[in-house]
């Protein structure tokens, strides 16, 4: 049996095959990694990851020459490349009762509350283990705790600018990928109503996008490298 295809019955054909077309195209386009909630370029963690962790064990360091210089420096810590965090806890733990005075003790009372943050710190640095911003932003704001506890205001300074830089930068990425994220959904909805410029353009989208989110990424990536560069280039 014959099957009469009518214009309108391509029509709606057409409408059939974009309406596919474009969920995934939207899908294959949303799934992107900048486009998720919380995404923190892993280059860019890792940078500040390492800084902040060189930071904390030059204040370690300085910290166990004023209150336990013999035993730091028969521990081989004769610089601060030679001390790691987890280790600098449990030495301070070995040696908590040679330190009578109270200002070392309270302030002893204090790092130990925040030595699984900090010794993530070097965990992750170390090991490059991607976070995400949440978890990133709660190492900084301990490590500006722990430093503020035992380098003081000063030497914490560079962790606050740190702390707002990031989130500044960070907002502007989210400005952009969600810039990004409506034009790419205006043209899939474009497409939908021209379907026959869909197979082209709506098969090319999704690259196109990976493109200039990679170039977003690219660019914030490059804007931490050089933030830390000035802030610490006389470290």
């Amino acid at each position: 049996m014959r099957v009469c295809r009518t214009p309108r019955y391509r029509q709606l054909q057409w409408i059939c095959i974009s309406k596919s077309c474009s969920i995934g195209v939207v899908e294959a386009t949303s799934s992107s990694p900048g486009f998720s909630v919380g995404y923190f370029p892993f280059r860019a963690q890792h940078q500040i990851l390492q800084v902040i962790q060189r930071q904390l064990e030059n204040h370690a360091f300085r910290f166990l020459q004023q209150w336990l210089l013999s035993d730091s420096l028969a521990a081989g810590w004769m610089c601060p490349e030679a001390l790691e965090l987890h280790k600098f806890f449990r030495f301070l733990k070995a040696h908590q009762n040679k330190v009578k005075d109270k200002c070392f003790q309270m302030t002893l009372s204090a790092l130990t509350g925040w030595h699984r943050v900090i010794t993530s710190i070097r965990h992750v640095a170390v090991h490059r283990i991607p976070h995400d911003r949440k978890t990133l932003l709660k190492m900084l704001r301990v490590a500006i705790k722990f430093s503020k506890r035992i380098a003081g205001f000063r030497d914490t300074k560079s962790f606050c600018r740190i702390q707002g830089f990031v989130k500044t930068a960070l907002s502007e990425f989210d400005q952009l990928t969600a810039q990004l994220k409506q034009k790419a959904l205006l043209k899939i909805s474009l497409c939908e109503s021209r379907p026959q410029n869909l197979d082209r353009r709506m098969i090319l989208l999704p690259e196109a996008v990976k493109r200039v989110l990679q170039s977003i990424e690219d660019d914030f990536v490059s804007k931490v490298k050089q933030f830390l560069r000035a802030e610490f280039k006389s470290s």
